[in-house]
């Protein structure tokens, strides 16, 4: 997994976009800043000579060492530091009180400054007196801003020594070196470094190694490894990382978290190649360096990118397959799904050795399935029509944690799981649905149909085992013709066929009841959706009974025939039934007969109005 994140940080350093990522320093301004400025105070020979402002310069990050603070509060580790400037400007009457502000924000920012030096006192005082410092700004810094800075903007200030920038005197760069990196190898004043041993992510051995390296939220100061008395000294044995591997890891998870990871519900997650057996460093750098411009790149709408995506509005996985270089055949991929705690990558889930023809596999699935049933799946409202792309993010409401990760496991490695358990699930959800049908008319179908989709596309992906490919004709809603369209979804179960169509036959009844008494009272002689073989007989001499005194009243619509023809057929399939079947099956698939039933009412009714239109 580290080894993963090392591999790809090695070739993404090398990129010029990605180097400041792994570099200590930071960008004392956006990127998309221009016209900035840099003061600086020149000291020679020790002593403060003079204030001078030139044009900032992106390239000189290095140079200038700055390095953002946690908070206002928070004291800098360099003497490079922001100055907000408010002009004084030009009008008499304004002076006086503009002069004032501006040296208290003087005499603020030299606090700053101030402590910024008495925290490593001992390195800064080699270069300059941190006492004449203050005082020579103390003195000068009022009068220069005023004549030499006559904008309301945030100045760089900084300081040059011997006519170099801070960023290049090396024992100033290695206050902001360790304090980076500190953490790596010291707590609470233990000592977490050894040295001459081998580097746990390069196998290779290493002058140093540092123990405490959390990258993926590992760390041997959790309780578990202290309660049998662990010694700091020897926490270089679980995990040894060498200085060098650790800075690439962190550039990298900088890197990652802004801008190469995707957002998906509260998670993130990142898709990295995986280098196997490919030892030109050349081809690596540019693979990765492909990777990166199509992970960048690209202007499509978030809809279109559901289209091209597994996961959410990602549209790396259509790159992967896209582009040649990205389905080399010696690069698998890695995906990893995490929660993100202070410094640290809490793993839920990694997936790896990915290759990407199933990433190919997996969306042309995902496309065939969606765009089949996408006319009973979508939402239409009057302003927009929503689509249910199939994506991880469209699925997550129907299984829970940890199920969904199980799912997610199956969809990329074709591992198996039992269709009873994804079933289960989503009866949980249709259940409550059904229960709340005076409150909310539409989710129990949408959920009905779209929870059939997901089983669709699972299926077609041999999640529930080999089964043959059916080639679907046209969608119907047909009873007879949506069983036969959906062989291996019925093939073999009788007990899920007569379900089906008891379903479609009740569905006729509580559509009547609905037109009469704007309620469907025979949904409470439904056992709430818990139907089995004793439910079945028990359900079929009522609704009959029902069926009947509707007819007689003429309140059928002239579907009464329909639902007989539903009842025989229920029959036919019911006396194969054995009576120890499960309910789960089964009351699924009585809960698709209602919906494809009521799909199948809906639109004989839409035929009706055009063809009315059509006179």
């Amino acid at each position: 997994m580290i080894k993963t994140i090392y591999q790809f940080g090695e070739q993404l350093k090398q990129i010029d976009a990605m180097k400041h990522f792994f570099e200590i320093s930071g960008s004392p301004y956006p990127e998309k800043n221009e016209n900035e400025s840099v003061i600086f105070l020149e000291i020679a020979n020790g002593k403060p000579q003079k204030l001078s402002i030139e044009d900032y310069r992106k390239s000189w990050k290095e140079k200038y060492l700055f390095r953002e603070l946690a908070s206002s509060r928070s004291t800098s580790l360099v003497p490079t530091l922001h100055f907000y400037n408010l002009p004084v400007g030009d009008k008499p009457e304004n002076l006086e009180k503009n002069r004032q502000i501006l040296r208290e924000s003087i005499v603020k920012f030299l606090d700053k400054l101030g402590r910024c030096l008495d925290a490593n006192l001992s390195i800064y005082k080699i270069f300059f007196s941190k006492e004449e410092v203050i005082s020579f700004l103390d003195t000068h810094f009022q009068s220069f801003i005023e004549q030499t800075c006559p904008e309301k903007k945030n100045y760089l200030f900084t300081i040059k020594i011997d006519d170099k920038w801070i960023g290049e005197v090396q024992k100033i760069r290695n206050i902001l070196e360790e304090e980076a990196y500190n953490k790596y190898f010291n707590s609470k004043g233990d000592s977490y470094k050894s040295n001459d041993k081998i580097c746990s992510v390069t196998y290779q051995q290493s002058d140093e190694v540092w123990g405490r390296v959390d990258t993926l939220g590992f760390t041997v100061n959790d309780i578990s490894f202290s309660r049998n008395g662990f010694d700091a000294k020897n926490s270089y044995k679980m995990f040894p990382v060498s200085p060098e591997v650790v800075k690439t890891l962190e550039g990298t998870q900088r890197a990652l978290s802004n801008g190469l990871s995707y957002g998906f519900q509260n998670l993130r997650f990142y898709v990295l190649p995986r280098f196997i057996a490919i030892n030109d460093n050349d081809l690596k750098k540019e693979i990765v360096e492909t990777f990166i411009q199509k992970r960048q790149s690209g202007n499509t709408t978030y809809s279109e990118n559901q289209i091209n995506s597994i996961i959410n509005s990602e549209g790396i996985f259509n790159e992967i397959i896209s582009e040649e270089k990205l389905h080399h055949n010696s690069v698998y991929y890695d995906i990893f799904f995490y929660e993100e705690k202070q410094a640290q990558f809490s793993i839920k889930l990694h997936l790896s050795d990915l290759l990407p023809s199933r990433f190919g596999n997996i969306l042309d699935s995902k496309k065939s399935i969606s765009e089949y049933y996408n006319r009973i799946t979508k939402v239409v409202t009057k302003k927009a029509e929503f689509a249910f792309n199939l994506t991880f993010f469209d699925m997550k409401k129907y299984f829970p944690e940890p199920l969904f990760f199980q799912v997610m496991e199956a969809i990329f490695y074709k591992t198996v799981i039992t269709e009873y358990k994804i079933l289960a699930v989503f009866m949980e959800l249709l259940r409550t649905d059904f229960k709340n049908l005076s409150n909310d008319a539409y989710a129990f179908a949408l959920n009905v149909k779209r929870s059939f989709v997901i089983h669709q596309y699972l299926q077609n992906l041999q999640i529930f085992g080999n089964m043959e490919t059916q080639e679907k004709q046209t969608l119907s809603f047909v009873a007879e013709e949506f069983v036969n369209n959906h062989e291996s979804f019925f093939k073999d179960n009788p007990a899920k066929e007569a379900a089906f169509y008891l379903g479609c036959a009740t569905e006729i009844l509580l559509n009547a009841q609905e037109s009469h008494l704007r309620s469907r009272p025979f949904a409470h002689k439904l056992n709430n959706l818990n139907i089995g073989y004793r439910e079945m007989m028990e359900i079929k001499p009522k609704l009959l009974q029902k069926l009947d005194e509707y007819e007689k009243a003429d309140k059928l619509y002239g579907d009464y025939n329909a639902a007989l023809e539903l009842l025989t057929a229920f029959d036919k399939a019911f006396i194969n039934i054995k009576p120890a079947q499960n309910n789960v099956e089964t009351s699924y698939a009585f809960s698709l007969g209602l919906t494809i039933q009521k799909e199948s009412l809906k639109s004989r009714m839409l035929d009706r109005i055009e063809a009315k239109k059509s006179k």
